[in-house]
């Protein structure tokens, strides 16, 4: 008699050969927290050549959306507070990527305005970003990576509208 060994699925050895804590793999912060933390650093390391950082990534992105907007605005899009954010754009336009501008209808601030550059850059930010992507999910189905998507921006926007962000005062 021939007897078949059974093979894992590739999840199950993984985990096995990680010698994971099955109490952590039950937990959602856990997993949120090391997932997170492994795509940064996938963005990070693809978006180091044009040199920028993810977070630098974020607000070209919300500039290329919204056109330009105020720091405080742009704060508030990428959850970043006002002594960061300054940080960030100071970072950028030295980079050439931005620039401050008297804002068109509020003499108390400037907007923030995309350069040709910006635009080149976060253009090329794009592409890495969704090369990051499609390699970190591709354990995953087509199914599978639009679900999670669709999971994860249920809890973002349940967990970072206006009102939460307020009682823990980001906004």
């Amino acid at each position: 008699m021939i007897v078949k060994k059974m093979e894992k699925r590739p999840e199950e050895t993984q985990e096995g050969e990680l010698g994971l804590s099955e109490i952590l793999l039950g937990r959602t912060g856990f997993l949120l927290k090391k997932a997170a933390h492994r795509i940064q650093e996938a963005y990070e390391g693809r978006l180091a050549p044009l040199g920028l950082a993810g977070k630098h990534y974020g607000v070209l992105s919300v500039l290329e959306e919204r056109g330009s907007i105020t720091q405080h605005e742009i704060g508030k899009c990428v959850y970043v507070d006002r002594t960061t954010m300054v940080g960030i754009i100071d970072d950028l336009e030295k980079k050439g990527l931005v620039e401050r501008k008297e804002h068109p209808t509020d003499r108390r601030s400037h907007a923030v305005y995309l350069t040709s550059k910006g635009k080149e850059a976060v253009g090329k930010a794009h592409h890495l970003a969704l090369t990051v992507d499609r390699q970190f999910l591709e354990c995953l189905s087509a199914k599978e990576q639009k679900e999670l998507r669709q999971i994860l921006r249920k809890l973002v926007v349940a967990h970072y509208s206006s009102t939460k962000a307020v009682e823990r005062g980001e906004g």
